[in-house]
């Protein structure tokens, strides 16, 4: 995962200056006797109050304070626990000043604890959840690193920014202004939509074009410990004061679990039903009226990603996070993610592909197209890899995105470089071609452009890009929400972004929609690409009946 690592990790907790920390770790419940209780309907008003950061006047006027504020480190998570409610209530009796300001209280953890089991002990369908696991966790970073971080769950949100309109500069700006080099882990988690102008759906109406949160309450998995953290925003010209949102923060740390749940053994999901749009009939004809453009004079298409949506319902209501703990034995190479507003489905994936990440001006992308399954044994295995490498059309696929991205960082960067030029990517199911390209911005506020320039990548859309997105808006009858679109967060001097695709929206109402796309080109064939979108969207059936195994041997995208 892209980002710092914290130094504090394998540090003593005397090194750390203990005059942050008002109260002895040792008590048994600090909060309890500094708070007050709240009724349901208090904590529930509470619980919905979530500034919206894009609602600014002036969205490059600057807060007042960001700050992170370290306290001794803790045994485990309880403890950690009660020294923040402890900060909490020296921030309650000691209110600041400022019109507006965030601020970030952490406890380091002695305890090595993964993220998700964390996420999946709090249980609370009023207030958000967000995880982030970075796809690997070597990448260098501009800060002291000892310990790197592998992952992020988030709970409550201390500031939101969304919008039905696309995500604009004014928008990046209205982020921007609550993150900070000097609180590098201060950041917004979310993503946006794979097409803004697009109709949103019912099943996505919660996250509107686009939705960012920075959590209340967040876990911090790294590699030898772990760390609890709270953070609290406010705006008075956002309407929301300073002891609002310290009472908010209070109210979700009552919801917080003591117990960090490891049970895995839910009872599987068992398919009762399963619906594609479009259906097969109705895939090969708009499979064949993709190749009919592609082959007419008339038209400057030479490439589509085409999609399908399977909604799939179950005898029991599905849980979204143990889904995507089933998905981390597939996670290698791969980012996991889960994006659900509060009482609404949760958007969760296990995405190969980086749309970019941000290094302070270094920035780099991947290029990630064409498709073979895993054969069944090394030889097979090898031998698929190198039909995949030697075929011309998936060459002219892959050369299609990997040009595309390199054009598009040369416009903004002042030097691209590529490298590999061309490789496979091997995950657990499938392997693609793909090339890393790298370059440096000539200053940070080009990651928007970076951002707006880069999505839809043609692995995701097409080529031409615009032709591609009006044959996809005219031929798929279902919204893509935020499939295919990126998925990540922004730092003060890191980001990163991933592509939302090998993903699903799950939730009470409607069971489970399974999202899965492959790129046509000439040469396509209907129904090896139907056979790719099994393929891809197995990692989530076989979560609910025994797989049949899928050897197609196709190309395409996702």
């Amino acid at each position: 995962m892209a980002g710092v690592a914290y130094k504090h990790c394998i540090s003593r907790s005397s090194d750390i200056d203990s005059r942050k920390i008002s109260s002895s770790s040792s008590s048994p419940n600090i909060f309890a006797k500094h708070s007050v209780h709240f009724s349901n309907n208090k904590y529930k008003e509470l619980s919905s109050l979530s500034m919206n950061g894009c609602q600014v006047d002036d969205p490059r006027a600057p807060i007042g304070t960001i700050e992170t504020k370290t306290f001794p480190m803790a045994p485990t998570p309880d403890l950690a626990a009660d020294r923040l409610n402890s900060a909490i209530y020296d921030l309650k009796s000691n209110p600041s000043q400022l019109e507006s300001g965030i601020i970030r209280l952490e406890v380091p953890i002695q305890q090595h604890i993964e993220a998700l089991d964390w996420l999946r002990s709090q249980n609370n369908p009023l207030l958000p959840h967000t995880y982030f696991s970075g796809r690997e966790s070597n990448v260098i970073s501009s800060y002291d690193h000892q310990e790197n971080l592998v992952s992020v769950a988030g709970f409550g949100s201390a500031v939101s920014f969304r919008h039905l309109n696309a995500f604009s500069l004014n928008d990046w700006h209205s982020i921007k202004r609550f993150v900070s080099k000097t609180s590098p882990l201060i950041r917004a988690y979310g993503g946006m939509r794979f097409d803004a102008r697009a109709n949103i759906s019912p099943e996505w109406k919660d996250f509107g074009s686009f939705y960012f949160m920075v959590p209340q309450v967040e876990f911090d998995e790294f590699e030898g410990c772990s760390m609890l953290a709270a953070t609290v925003a406010w705006d008075n010209r956002l309407s929301t004061t300073y002891e609002q949102a310290v009472a908010a923060l209070e109210a979700t740390m009552l919801q917080l679990s003591p117990v960090i749940n490891l049970n895995n053994n839910a009872t599987p999901a068992v398919l009762l039903d399963q619906t594609h749009v479009p259906n097969q009939i109705s895939w090969d004809s708009a499979v064949n009226q993709a190749l009919s453009m592609i082959r007419s004079k008339d038209s400057a298409l030479n490439k589509v990603v085409l999609a399908r949506s399977s909604r799939v319902l179950a005898n029991i209501e599905i849980d979204p996070l143990i889904w995507l703990e089933s998905l981390q034995a597939e996670g290698k190479n791969s980012y996991q993610f889960c994006l659900q507003p509060p009482e609404a489905p949760a958007f969760i994936g296990n995405t190969p592909e980086r749309l970019f990440s941000r290094d302070g001006l270094l920035v780099s992308s991947d290029a990630l197209a064409a498709t073979r399954a895993r054969g069944a044994t090394e030889a097979l295995d090898l031998q698929m890899g190198q039909d995949l490498l030697s075929s011309p059309k998936d060459h002219h696929e892959f050369a299609v995105v990997r040009e595309s991205i390199r054009r598009k960082l040369e416009a903004i960067c002042s030097s691209t470089v590529v490298k590999p030029n061309k490789a496979l990517r091997k995950l657990p199911r499938v392997q693609h071609l793909y090339a890393k390209l790298t370059g440096t911005l000539h200053r940070e506020d080009d990651e928007f452009k970076i951002l707006s320039s880069l999505h839809p990548t043609p692995a995701v859309c097409g080529q031409p890009m615009e032709e591609a997105r009006v044959f996809i808006t005219e031929t798929e009858s279902f919204d893509r929400g935020m499939y295919a679109g990126p998925v990540g967060w922004f730092g003060g001097a890191e980001s990163e972004f991933a592509v939302g695709i090998r993903s699903a929206l799950v939730g009470k109402d409607i069971g489970a929609i399974l999202y899965a796309g492959t790129g046509i080109v000439e040469g396509s064939k209907s129904a090896m690409e139907w056979k790719e979108l099994e393929l891809k969207t197995s990692q989530f059936t076989k979560l609910m009946k025994r797989e049949e195994p899928v050897m197609a041997a196709s190309s395409g995208d996702h």
